[in-house]
């Protein structure tokens, strides 16, 4: 915000203000990354990804260290309704090569995240945030979340005793999995997963630490379609996500009529 906005008469400001041009606003970040001496960083609503795939997917093609800062990230967005809520946005995203696409739980993740998306130079990563307030996640030790998110996946509660469940979520949603994992009782691991991507890149023996082979019982939620969750959830688990569009109503209200909640969670896994 100190930079001041790029004009004709302040060619030294560090801001463009691009208007509803969400292509143009990605093709030319390119074309400042392409030139090398400048970090560049865009931002809009994470539904408009469509209106510029073309040039986020250039941009993960030639590994240029692009910061997307993109917002209103599921049906949480509420009265604006089902048009400009993303439900396959972020997993579209995911599955696209060399993009790093991160999604925190709250102010401490989102931290992380950044810092992350800086550290990062040999492509593009791409922060999914909320619109809606979301917990400071108090009970989850700072380092741990900050640090947790360079991981892509880290225990963000851990059982006590033997292990009987696993939890995974990311974003608002992992408010839900914390919820439910206290009333499932001690056996009941949380597993934060801002970012597939970078936990895909961890060694085989620190994913066998966060997502042990031994348990089989796990569910997931986020406020999306499910299918990405199911490499870790396996076929034994559940998933609670999306498989429609959202509604026009309040946030919390959308999510509440599309299951996104913690009891979904906790019916989910005692039927397990």
């Amino acid at each position: 915000k100190d930079g001041g906005d790029f004009t004709r008469d302040n060619p030294k400001g560090r801001n463009i203000h691009f208007g509803i041009r969400e292509h143009g606003m990605c093709a030319i970040m390119n074309g400042i990354s392409y030139h090398g001496i400048f970090r560049a960083s865009g931002a809009t609503f994470l539904v408009f990804t469509d209106y510029c795939r073309a040039s986020i997917r250039l941009g993960a093609l030639s590994r240029l260290p692009n910061i997307y800062i993109f917002t209103h990230d599921s049906i949480g967005v509420g009265e604006d309704g089902p048009t400009h809520q993303p439900v396959e946005t972020v997993s579209s995203v995911r599955l696209m090569p060399n993009i790093d696409v991160i999604r925190p739980a709250d102010p401490e993740e989102t931290a992380g995240a950044f810092v992350a998306a800086v550290q990062r130079t040999d492509g593009p990563t791409l922060i999914a945030l909320t619109r809606q307030v979301v917990p400071i996640l108090n009970d989850v030790d700072v380092k741990l979340r900050r640090e947790g998110v360079a991981r892509g996946g880290y225990i963000a509660k851990k059982e006590k005793g033997k292990l009987d469940l696993i939890i995974m979520s990311c974003g608002s949603e992992l408010q839900h999995a914390l919820a439910a994992a206290k009333e499932l009782g001690d056996g009941a691991r949380v597993v934060s997963m801002p970012c597939f991507e970078r936990f895909a890149r961890e060694s085989v023996k620190y994913r066998e630490e966060v997502l042990p082979k031994s348990c089989r019982k796990r569910v997931a939620i986020e406020a999306g379609v499910p299918e990405i969750w199911y490499q870790y959830v396996g076929l034994d688990g559940k998933v609670i996500g999306l498989h429609q569009f959202g509604l026009s109503a309040p946030g919390a209200e959308v999510m509440k009529e599309r299951g996104i909640d913690a009891q979904h969670v906790v019916d989910a896994a005692k039927s397990l």
